[in-house]
């Protein structure tokens, strides 16, 4: 393992995307798919703007996550990492993020929804037959499987990084939120919701015109997918009156929306 160095970077929260050849590891060497993401503190080399064709711009963050999965035909480690640069001044072990964050449980929740994600479009890969519901089972046990896997790394990688202090940044209040909304509009909303009671989310829900299956979040939903799609006997979309329906980001923004029309 090599040695910890103390360098002076910029540290923050990230997501740290683990890719399925640091699950499984008879795939040295090979270039795998993304199979979940954790939490991860890092180094930030450095930051630029990438400009849009519609005049607008999103920022992207290189940085360096300070230790890494290293898998060998003998054992698997974590070895420690800092960035390295090359004669051109190129950091060579960096990769690009389009988030940073300030505190473990902002980055988590970012986290949770990109797992969930990942579920979800392999869910949708699958081909609907007799074993669609047998086969959905088998793919969320092995989803889990490798998320429980990869939630003891990240456990390792905080108790390893719990010396490195969070670089706060001297943006203004304001200025710090204003950028959440405009380059993470979902995440904001999500948020908003999460501090409603229950009674004003399940009110907020009623006044959601275009619920329907297709933008439900309830994971624990039973019903065949092959029920979900098309209009009910009322022409409206189906789930657009499930009891069961949810969707967090519609509501912070439902909420939001009558907010800004009160004022």
């Amino acid at each position: 393992m090599k040695e910890k160095k103390e360098v002076k970077y910029p540290i923050k929260y990230a997501v740290m995307p683990v890719k399925e050849n640091d699950c499984s590891y008879g795939k040295l060497g090979q270039e795998c798919r993304v199979v979940a993401n954790i939490v991860s503190k890092c180094y930030v080399v450095s930051e630029k703007k990438l400009y849009l064709g519609d005049g607008n711009y999103k920022t992207l963050y290189e940085v360096v996550f300070p230790y890494k999965k290293v898998c060998t035909e003998i054992e698997v480690h974590s070895e420690h990492s800092i960035p390295e640069f090359n004669i051109y001044s190129e950091c060579t072990n960096s990769i690009c993020v389009n988030q940073l964050f300030d505190s473990y449980s902002d980055t988590l929740t970012v986290v949770n929804k990109l797992n969930e994600d990942i579920l979800y479009q392999e869910i949708g890969c699958l081909p609907y037959n007799d074993e669609f519901e047998s086969n959905v089972g088998k793919l969320k046990m092995k989803h889990q499987k490798t998320l429980d896997k990869c939630k003891k790394f990240e456990n390792c990688l905080k108790k390893r990084t719990i010396d490195m202090e969070i670089t706060k940044t001297n943006s203004s209040a304001l200025e710090d939120v204003i950028e959440k909304i405009v380059e993470n509009p979902s995440e904001f909303y999500i948020k908003v919701a999460s501090v409603l009671s229950y009674e004003e989310r399940e009110y907020l829900k009623q006044l959601i015109e275009n619920r329907s299956c297709t933008n439900c979040n309830n994971v624990s939903c039973n019903v065949e997918y092959h029920e979900k799609v098309g209009l009910d006997e009322s022409l409206k979309p189906q789930g657009n009156n499930c009891l069961g329906w949810t969707n967090p980001e519609l509501i912070g923004r439902k909420k939001v929306l009558m907010r800004t029309i009160n004022i």
